[in-house]
């Protein structure tokens, strides 16, 4: 099995890095104020444990109050409020109790009704709002008061296509999952008029976790070159039945557009001979990340994780970067010059010898 995940040149910040910047920015606008307060409002599945999200947000507040040098004689403090998912009216409530105790700034909800509702309070009020969450951004300015901690799906898409033409592509099969994947991977649809790209486009089942019939119909066409759009638990289901159907040979290349594809145990399928390709935002060989990410695992242990998640599930990251230094300078070179330099580098993970 050959696994590549490639990686955009644009500057490096984890998104919880970028969240301590938001808040440090607010912190010196407020003058000489000593204390800051902080709202969060985060959906909850009840009998569960606390969400990513949250431990992220109070692992963010927490790691500022630490380090004194970052707000000298300036402490950070949070309110947070949980909601049901889906529930727009809970949240706007929360966020009117939460602005009415001086919040500097508003962080979350994730979904997007209850996000939209909180939204339109912070935009009224001239209050930061602060989501993780995917949003087709758009052309106006009723977002002034909007920060997405979330990585461009225009830069994510052209990527895609820059792969699509480094792998000299001539036929793709595009599979996702609901209607946004087709914004996200709106660059790579509109290839073929610009392109020599046959583009086929098909949707996996709504009503059910069952992909086979579709992956059949794949099969049957010799779809070999695939591109997922779709969440990295519903990826697992997809390469189990994949396996199963015997479609995870060496004709065989996918892509997942996914971020968090690493978080997977692909283990079972290192020895098919498959090609999987995804997108990494971690850089785990960096030592500020490394150690980063041990102050959040500790902080992870404190809560069960969640099925099918790895461990840095939940961790807040926003751009792109290398991976590991064990790749091939000619491919690194190849992939930069086709990509023009949004796509940086390859990395192979090989079977050992």
């Amino acid at each position: 099995m050959k696994i590549i995940f490639p990686i955009l040149s644009n500057p490096v910040f984890r998104r919880t890095v970028k969240l301590l910047l938001c808040l440090l920015w607010i912190g010196y606008s407020q003058g000489t104020t000593h204390v800051l307060r902080f709202g969060g409002i985060f959906e909850y599945v009840e009998s569960g444990p606390m969400g990513a999200e949250e431990l992220a947000f109070r692992f963010a507040v927490n790691t500022i109050n630490r380090n004194r040098t970052l707000l000298p004689n300036t402490t950070l403090t949070y309110d947070t409020q949980k909601i049901n998912l889906y529930d727009s009216f809970e949240a706007s409530k929360k966020a009117c109790d939460q602005l009415s105790l001086g919040v500097a700034a508003i962080f979350g909800p994730s979904h997007s009704s209850s996000a939209n509702a909180v939204q339109s309070i912070c935009n009224a009020l001239g209050v930061p709002h602060i989501q993780t969450r995917w949003k087709h951004q758009v052309s106006d300015n009723k977002d002034s008061f909007y920060v997405s901690l979330y990585p461009d799906f225009s830069s994510l898409s052209r990527a895609i296509l820059d792969l699509v033409q480094f792998f000299k592509w001539k036929t793709v099969t595009v599979v996702y999952d609901d209607s946004t994947g087709l914004i996200r991977l709106q660059e790579l649809i509109k290839a073929p008029s610009r392109y020599n790209l046959r583009l086929k486009i098909r949707q996996l089942p709504a009503d059910t976790k069952d992909a086979k019939p579709l992956l059949k119909e794949m099969k049957r066409g010799k779809e070999f070159h695939v591109i997922f759009d779709c969440s990295h638990e519903m990826a697992a289901g997809i390469l189990k039945q994949a396996l199963a159907m015997g479609m995870m040979t060496e004709y065989y290349h996918y892509i997942f557009t996914t971020l968090d594809l690493f978080a997977l145990d692909v283990e079972p399928y290192r020895y098919s001979g498959v090609n999987m390709t995804g997108f990494r935002i971690l850089n785990t060989e960096n030592t500020q990340v490394s150690s980063i990410i041990e102050k959040w695992s500790m902080e992870r242990l404190q809560a069960p994780p969640k099925p099918d998640s790895g461990l840095l599930d939940g961790f807040m990251t926003i751009e792109f970067h290398s991976c590991c230094p064990g790749w091939s300078a000619m491919a690194r070179s190849q992939l930069t010059a086709t990509s023009a330099s949004r796509v940086q580098a390859i990395l192979l993970l090989q079977p050992p010898e």
